[in-house]
């Protein structure tokens, strides 16, 4: 009996001896995980475990959707709790949400026939060259505020809570990335880096899919994707890019 209690209490140290070691994780280390092969509508994908938000996407397959997040400020993996520093804060992050394109209406069409009907004349200028538009009283959108933004690769376009609720809501944009749609969630004091934020993002999503010759034998390797033509959009919000999106509709 003796014997069966000791090694019953070796096995239990042994094993909260094995949960220390996968705890420990340096601060600043990405967590060491490995790539997961996703399928998305038609679309295989090669993606670092360790971007993936979802646990239960960590083993790939068939999705409907993939979530994603990175540090926004490098757009590295967010780091994982450590024994050694609890209490390490986390970087604020960019979340994005890829799911296969299945043609929505493009997005000039969208901010013309959706939200221009419900915008206020009034628009002010904000940091980083965006203009931020309201919206109406008694419409759909009266708690959101709607930021325009010209000068990059395509229009930027963004929904974002009022400022009493920043805290607790992010704003929302969308790119189109070949056949790929992303959406961005982030918090609005980073609005004014919404070119950077929109070129880094779009390089991530581009480099995801794999080759069609891995991807037909089953790959999963580290592959260098050929460039592709990447259309930014966001959702249902962007005119092309020889519309005015600010005037009063």
């Amino acid at each position: 009996m003796n014997r069966l209690i000791l090694a019953l209490a070796l096995f239990g140290i042994a094993l909260g001896a094995n949960a220390a070691l996968l705890m420990r994780a340096g601060p600043g280390h990405a967590p060491q995980l490995g790539t997961a092969r996703v399928e998305l509508g038609r679309i295989t994908l090669a993606v670092p475990q360790a971007l993936i938000r979802e646990k239960v996407q960590f083993a790939g397959g068939w999705l409907d959707r993939l979530d994603l997040a990175v540090g926004i400020q490098d757009f590295e993996p967010l780091p994982q709790p450590s024994a050694e520093d609890p209490f390490r804060p986390i970087p604020e992050r960019l979340t994005l949400i890829l799911t296969a394109s299945r043609g929505e209406p493009v997005a000039a069409e969208l901010f013309h026939t959706v939200y221009a009907r419900f915008l206020a004349r009034e628009t002010w200028s904000n940091p980083g060259g965006l203009v931020m538009r309201r919206f109406r009283q008694g419409t759909p959108y009266e708690d959101r505020e709607l930021y325009l933004g010209v000068g990059g690769r395509r229009p930027f376009v963004a929904l974002c809570p009022l400022d009493a609720h920043r805290e607790m809501e992010p704003c929302l944009t969308r790119i189109r990335v070949g056949d790929l749609d992303a959406e961005l969630r982030f918090n609005a004091r980073h609005l004014p880096e919404w070119r950077r934020i929109l070129q880094e993002a779009s390089l991530l999503v581009e480099n995801l899919p794999v080759p069609q010759d891995q991807s037909r034998s089953g790959g999963t390797r580290a592959h260098s994707t050929p460039a592709m033509k990447t259309s930014i959009s966001a959702t249902s919000t962007i005119p092309p890019s020889n519309e005015k999106i600010s005037g009063t509709p």
